[in-house]
């Protein structure tokens, strides 16, 4: 591993390594279980080497004991976006009668470093890193949020990895998971892309040579907007992270730590990966694109003045505070749907096997 002006990269020459990086995991994980140690030698110390530069733990926990909440919300967040952080602060963040910590992940900014200590020391809830605040670091603040929310102790029975361009129905989120995401379960929910093609071309955000990933589809993964899981899960990530070569496309990377650890991943459509309005997001959970701090405060208002009153409207449920009609991630219309698109897209790769130890990767075509 080597640091050049806060930018963590990785030689990947050695092949050896690099089959190494998506051989099965469990098996490490199951040796270190049983025997406290394994044979086989990390390819990095990412989880025992991160460097804080703000810690809200300092808030979260008095005297060696940690607040106990529902849902963990860690938001991954540039640097610049103080409008953002102020209306997650005013609006999901912090939403009724949910106990909800929301941590924001920062990196590093010199120009504006002196704002960002202000801003912490305010609301003791910054979590910032010492790496430059750029897209390629993207994957390092969730490796390095994985381990830091692993050695804080604080104690929640969800993690929700979430930009801090998205709104969230904190109620249906929650809702969803105790319905759907038992303790000990080892599980991820959120919008499924399922074996999508690398970006080859160069001058794409999302571009990943071959050199760094050799296959041609990535295996099934969880969109990095918004996804929710467990403590269990958190855990068993940071215990395969020092075993697996990263790479840059950070929700990819989730998805292939997933596979090899056997993590099921759980589609459900009411993560949208499109914008939806406060009024739409009623029966939905969450909602990428409120990129100012007016649009998500005015739309909060009309999700809470939904969702506080009883409405009806044609082609929806009553809304009366205690149903929403998205389990399972049905829509609601009055009668159950049919299984949509994306699920039958799923049962048709149901029986595909990603073999991503050996030669390369293959587009699997339907039948």
């Amino acid at each position: 591993m080597h640091e050049s002006a806060g930018l963590i990269t990785f030689n990947s020459k050695n092949t050896e390594h690099r089959k190494a990086s998506f051989c099965n995991l469990s098996s490490i994980i199951a040796e270190i279980e049983k025997t406290g140690t394994t044979s086989t030698q990390p390819l990095n110390n990412l989880t025992s080497s991160y460097r804080l530069l703000r810690n809200p733990r300092q808030k979260q926990c008095q005297s060696n004991s940690c607040l106990t909440v529902d849902i963990i919300y860690l938001v991954k967040s540039a640097v610049s976006n103080f409008s953002q952080r102020k209306a997650i602060r005013e609006t999901w963040g912090k939403d009724g009668d949910i106990r909800i910590i929301t941590i924001f992940i920062l990196g590093f900014s010199e120009s504006l470093q002196s704002f960002i200590e202000t801003e912490s020391i305010i609301h003791g809830d910054i979590l910032q890193f010492d790496m430059q605040d750029i897209y390629d670091n993207l994957v390092y603040k969730t490796v390095f949020s994985i381990a830091w929310l692993c050695d804080s102790n604080i104690n929640t029975k969800y993690v929700h990895f979430v930009d801090d361009d998205r709104m969230i129905n904190s109620k249906n989120l929650l809702k969803l998971a105790l319905n759907n995401l038992h303790q000990f379960e080892m599980k991820m929910i959120g919008y499924k892309a399922n074996f999508e093609k690398p970006y080859r071309n160069k001058s794409s955000k999302w571009y990943i040579s071959v050199t760094d990933y050799e296959f041609d589809v990535w295996p099934p993964y969880i969109i990095g907007g918004t996804m929710i899981t467990n403590l269990q899960v958190i855990k068993m990530l940071r215990e395969g992270i020092p075993f697996s070569r990263v790479i840059r496309i950070e929700d990819a990377y989730i998805g292939i730590l997933a596979r090899m650890l056997k993590i099921s991943l759980e589609h459900n459509k009411n993560f949208t990966p499109f914008f939806i309005s406060g009024y739409e997001l009623i029966n939905k959970i969450s909602s990428p694109d409120y990129r100012s701090y007016d649009a998500m405060i005015r739309e909060w208002k009309v999700f809470n003045s939904v969702r506080n009153h009883t409405i009806h409207n044609k082609g929806r449920m009553e809304w009366n505070g205690k149903e929403n009609g998205m389990e399972n991630g049905m829509e609601w219309n009055g009668t159950q749907r049919n299984g949509t698109e994306e699920e039958r897209r799923e049962e048709e790769w149901s029986g595909v096997e990603w073999t991503g130890g050996e030669g390369k990767g293959r587009e699997e075509k339907r039948k």
